[in-house]
Parts: C-alpha cells; sequence; structure tokens
C-alpha cells in the first residue's frame, strides 16, 4: 500500500480552485457556506505507487527516503529498478543485483511501458541478465556503472519499438523527465499543505 497523503480538489465560486486535505465548512475565496460546487471535491491522484503491485514495469525512487517528504532535485540522486511480471524487483547498486527488497519500494514512480504480449519477453531479459556476472558487486560504479546502467541495457536486450538508447541521459530526457516534473508538482503541494490549511490556484495541478 502506498502512502496516499489524500490532497483534495474543489473548485466552489467562479475564481480559484481550492486545495486542501480537509474540506472546510466556509468557503475561503467567497466566505460562503459550502454548497452548489462548480467542481465537486476530488482526490488528486498521486503519482506515487507501490512498486509490488505495477508488474512488468521499470520503477523509480530516491535513493534515500521518499519522495514527499525528503526528496530534491537539486541534491538527491535516484535509484531505479525493474518490477517482473510477479511483482519481483530487481535492481543493481554497490551489493550487486538486489531482488525484492520490497519496503523501500512502496512509494515510487511507475512506467509502465510495454503491453502485456510483451510480458514473457520482459521476464527472459531480466533473468538473462541476472545471471550476467557483469552485474556483480565488483563492478559497481556510482558513475560509470551504476542502477541506470542496468536498466539501459535491459532495454536494449528487451528490444520493444522505441525502447533503446543510446545513453543513460536519453533514456532520462525520454521517459522520466515528464514523469519527475508533474511528480513534483504534486511534491511541491503536498509540502505547502503541511504548512496552510488550503492553497488557492487558478490551475489544476
Amino acid at each position: 500500500m502506498n502512502n496516499d497523503p489524500g490532497i483534495i480538489c474543489f473548485h466552489h465560486c467562479k475564481t480559484k480552485n481550492v486545495f486542501c486535505m480537509q474540506i472546510p465548512a466556509i468557503c475561503p475565496v467567497c466566505s460562503s457556506q459550502m454548497q452548489n460546487f462548480i467542481v465537486d471535491p476530488f482526490r488528486v491522484p498521486c503519482p506515487f505507487a507501490n512498486a509490488i503491485h505495477n508488474p512488468t514495469s521499470v520503477v523509480i525512487r530516491p535513493s534515500q527516503g521518499s519522495f514527499l517528504d525528503d526528496y530534491d532535485m537539486t541534491r538527491d540522486d535516484l535509484h531505479i529498478g525493474i518490477v517482473n511480471s510477479n511483482g519481483g524487483i530487481v535492481e543493481f547498486d554497490k551489493e550487486g543485483l538486489v531482488e525484492n527488497d520490497i519496503t523501500k519500494w512502496t512509494d515510487c514512480i511507475v512506467l509502465e511501458l510495454v503491453p502485456a504480449a510483451w510480458t514473457a519477453q520482459w521476464d527472459k531479459a531480466l533473468i538473462l541478465m541476472s545471471k550476467d556476472i557483469k552485474w556483480k558487486s565488483i563492478n559497481y560504479d556510482v558513475i560509470n556503472m551504476n542502477c541506470f546502467n542496468f536498466v539501459l541495457e535491459f532495454f536494449n536486450n528487451l528490444g520493444y519499438r522505441d525502447l533503446r538508447f543510446k545513453s543513460k541521459e536519453e533514456l532520462c530526457e525520454r521517459l522520466i523527465l515528464s514523469k519527475m516534473y508533474k511528480a513534483m508538482q504534486y511534491v511541491s503541494l503536498y509540502r505547502m499543505l503541511k504548512d496552510q490549511e488550503y492553497l488557492l490556484s487558478d490551475h489544476l495541478f
């Protein structure tokens, strides 16, 4: 189970969307009783999910801590792993290949990239890589041989459509940056609501 903080959005009067954790009795925009919403209250979709509930996917989390409470894009590293069709998680770090360290993957960004027809090929590519001595801990290097190298080679071995990349930078640019941007918008909203009862905005997040 992921830790969805439960951000709520509604639009009561004509000018602003209201984001909050609990719906107030009085509209913070027009100061009237909360009736006849323009947009009924709804929960803002949380961009983070539990990896084990997302088979055949690629998952991303901070190397330390959580996205919601700890992550800073300007200083903190990301960690990336691969989920097989049974919800097992395979990752590469200084310990070499690590499998099913599930407690660290309860709140991550999920990339679902292939259709169900590719499930067997996905698992096959992952099993073959798991047997390759290249991914022993002795070969780990924080810059040149890390988790992103593992995922990069996995994609190139998989051979699915456009999931081939010349570099880790290209992988990040094409697959990860847009997801990260949306996730960090949510994180920013969450952190503001920790310090104030509600937030007014002209836009939906």
